[in-house]
């Protein structure tokens, strides 16, 4: 008899004046896919951030500030679903996990449903962390 376990991706965050040394720490699962999907770990600097992001699954479209500091993410390998970089820390020392689900429970949709078109788990690194100080 087999057992079908379903979870989802899960993160913790340690904040610098939580961990010994001074360090913002994430450790970060992704198990929303059937297949393998292989991660890399990347540092965006400044020059490298997209002025204009569009999304690839819901094709979104925004025109994003001039002056992004430089972070850290674990985007996908494989691009052909768009980026999902996931999870990271910015030189201000702001660390944010970003894809946690979308397809979650009524009461939560409630509060913040999912907008076709809109801003979806992809885009939300890339949009946010080069900008949060």
């Amino acid at each position: 008899m087999s057992k079908e376990f379903k979870s989802s991706c899960t993160t913790i965050l340690v904040g610098k004046k939580a961990s010994i040394d001074g360090s913002t720490i994430i450790s970060r699962n992704d198990d929303g896919h059937a297949a393998l999907d292989p991660q890399r770990f990347v540092v965006v600097n400044p020059a490298d951030q997209p002025r204009h992001y569009q999304s690839v699954i819901s094709q979104v479209q925004i025109d994003l500030p001039a002056d992004p500091l430089s972070y850290t993410s674990v985007p996908s390998s494989i691009l052909t679903r768009g980026i999902w970089p996931e999870a990271g820390i910015n030189s201000e020392n702001v660390a944010m996990s970003a894809t946690e689900t979308i397809t979650t429970n009524s009461r939560v949709l409630g509060a913040d449903p999912y907008v076709m078109g809109g801003i979806g788990e992809e885009d939300l690194v890339t949009l946010v962390l080069p900008y949060i100080h």
